[in-house]
């Protein structure tokens, strides 16, 4: 009897085994994407608008299908973005798609262009107009040495070789005698060379004022933040307890997958961060004069 009892106990613990959940370190980006979705009792199309994505998309992340996202670092942007939309890692999500597909990210070289030194870019920005300046010093004075030698009637065309001297005074000159009433042509005189720089007109171009943010996290945040030119100022993840100060061009589009967990500073002045009803994830723009906006690309619910 006791046999038999031993032999049930044994049975339900076996069931209870194979049905537990597998251990975090065996799951795959895609089951931990899942998983954390599933808790957070949030759906695929949902994930899918956030991200901008099609379902499908977002379903081939989940079931690990990453080669229909195209190129790795598309899969990577997006497995970015879907760990930050949910509050995972994203560095966690990442190394999990390492080790699954064993494609390790290459960081590109930096063009040689950029890696030159800024003193000998400065030094070729300037050759330019030093060696314009004195071409034309060099042009003006050659033109006036012209005109002034080769002027008719110059005296020292006409002047007297010193072989011609004798002690009975010199020779008669050999050219003939120009009539008394012709005036003697002038010497032409170059143009004056002005070294003043002239005013410009109307007032001077005002430089583009900057616009400084300060990000405060209380919690893990994945935060985009790109300025007027284009410019990437911050791309990543920030860090509970992380403080980070950034400084671009107006206007600044900025996306928190997180924004309950920021606290935003513009200009040192605290703003309040624009959400659109129920989401937690939001994108907005900071003006020239700090102002803030929901960005055009999430309507306002």
């Amino acid at each position: 009897m006791n046999a038999g009892g031993d032999s049930e106990n044994s049975a339900v613990e076996t069931a209870q085994a194979s049905s537990a959940e597998p251990a975090p370190e065996s799951l795959t980006p895609g089951e931990l994407l899942r998983r954390e979705r599933e808790r957070r009792s949030i759906t695929q199309l949902h994930i899918a608008e956030e991200l901008h994505l099609d379902a499908r998309a977002v379903d081939a992340i989940e079931g690990n299908r990453f080669e229909a996202l195209g190129p790795s670092v598309y899969a990577r942007g997006h497995l970015r973005q879907y760990a930050a939309l949910v509050g995972l890692s994203p560095q966690l999500i990442i190394e999990r798609y390492e080790a699954l597909t064993g494609r390790q990210e290459i960081m590109a070289p930096l063009p040689t262009t950029l890696t030159a030194s800024p003193v000998s870019m400065e030094r070729r920005s300037l050759a330019g107009p030093l060696w314009s300046g004195v071409a034309l010093v060099a042009l003006t004075l050659g033109w006036w040495l012209w005109s002034t030698v080769s002027t008719p009637g110059d005296p020292m065309q006409t002047a007297i070789p010193d072989e011609a001297i004798t002690d009975s005074g010199p020779l008669p000159s050999t050219l003939p005698p120009e009539p008394a009433d012709t005036p003697e042509p002038a010497v032409q005189s170059p143009p004056p060379v002005s070294n003043a720089v002239p005013e410009a007109e109307g007032p001077a171009a005002a430089t583009a004022v900057e616009v400084r943010m300060r990000l405060q996290f209380n919690d893990a945040s994945w935060t985009e933040i790109y300025d007027a030119t284009g410019k990437r100022l911050m791309f990543g993840l920030g860090e509970s307890g992380k403080v980070s100060t950034i400084t671009g061009t107006p206007p600044l589009r900025v996306t928190l997958g997180k924004a309950s967990a920021v606290t935003v500073q513009v200009n040192d002045r605290p703003v309040v961060v624009p959400r659109r009803a129920g989401k937690d994830a939001t994108k907005f723009v900071v003006g020239a004069n700090g102002t803030v906006e929901m960005s055009g690309e999430v309507p306002v619910e």
